[in-house]
């Protein structure tokens, strides 16, 4: 990395101690919204209506301090989660869900570190992999100062096409090398009896959590019969794949399995945390800890009269 880009970066503008701070207004107005106050988003759905960045974040009146964000960070941050735009206003992809685990180490490692790395990581990851790997020709970046010049001279217009386009020799594109033709027709997936359980992370920093909720809204709009062989369990909190303040730790195998061999589909399925991730001690949550992890469209929440917030069996999804 080049002294030149010192202070310039995505982790630079946005500290630790600013995500920690979103982090903690979400959790002021959407922690109690499932009826426990326990450091986890579990309605969804209601958070994203009640959370405003512009409102709930106090806005730093000078100098950025602690406690607050300045007016280009909230302006930044709220253009990361409404998705990526052209000038024209057209999405690009889809917007991404508040959630505490926004503060999550994993999320700061995709979304504001990984992006920028210096060589050789870049070449695998962030510009490396934008320009030679997701770009159709391939753009051959400079990436000797991490890919920042590439990144910030990234064209929405002319760029983000090359994603779907093909041109001799690559005769197939980045997005139909990773995407299925049709993803909302399973219907050979269906005519063979087989069972698909998708699961997502709600503070996924890599790829949104809305763009497989709205696979799966689509998915179940083709077909009224869907959840009888596919369905989506999203996990509050968690980032790419583990990590997070969240209940990263479920067993979907065994769950397909009993799906598949006995005829049992998985409504909700336990999981429980991994004490030794930083995200969680940090939280202080006890390693009993345990939630349920709920069949989308439905959300876990505290039964009436339930006071043990540590255990899936006060929870139920509805």
């Amino acid at each position: 990395m080049s002294a030149a880009t010192a202070g310039q970066l995505p982790k630079d503008a946005f500290p630790q101690s600013a995500m920690t701070l979103v982090s903690q207004h979400i959790l002021a107005k959407c922690d109690a919204l499932d009826g426990a106050s326990d450091g986890i988003v579990n309605d969804r759905v209601a958070c994203q209506a009640a959370f405003d960045l512009a409102a709930d974040v106090p806005s730093c009146s000078g100098s950025v301090t602690t406690g607050c964000l300045s007016p280009a960070q909230k302006s930044a941050l709220q253009k990361i989660v409404d998705g990526v735009k052209n000038a024209a206003g057209q999405s690009l992809y889809a917007s991404w869900p508040w959630d505490p685990g926004m503060a999550g180490a994993n999320w700061r490692f995709w979304k504001l570190d990984a992006g920028f790395a210096p060589l050789p990581f870049n070449t695998l990851i962030g510009a490396g992999a934008m320009g030679y790997v997701f770009t159709t020709p391939p753009d051959a970046p400079d990436l000797t100062d991490g890919g920042l010049g590439y990144q910030l001279g990234f064209s929405f217009e002319t760029g983000a096409p090359k994603i779907f386009a093909t041109a001799v020799p690559f005769n197939e594109s980045a997005m139909g090398f990773m995407t299925p033709p049709n993803p909302t027709n399973l219907a050979t997936l269906k005519q063979h009896g087989a069972k698909l359980i998708v699961y997502h992370g709600s503070a996924d920093p890599v790829f949104s959590a809305n763009d497989t909720i709205a696979w799966y809204d689509a998915l179940t709009a083709a077909d009224a019969n869907a959840s009888g062989y596919a369905r989506l369990f999203l996990v509050p909190g968690m980032n790419h794949c583990s990590g997070g303040p969240a209940t990263d730790r479920f067993n979907m195998l065994t769950a397909l399995e009993d799906w598949v061999e006995q005829g049992h589909a998985p409504d909700s399925v336990v999981a429980g945390i991994n004490p030794a991730d930083p995200d969680v001690a940090a939280a202080g949550w006890p390693a009993s800890r345990s939630r349920p992890l709920c069949a989308y469209p439905k959300q876990a929440r505290l039964k009436a009269g339930a006071t043990d917030l540590e255990s899936a069996a006060s929870f139920q999804c509805q």
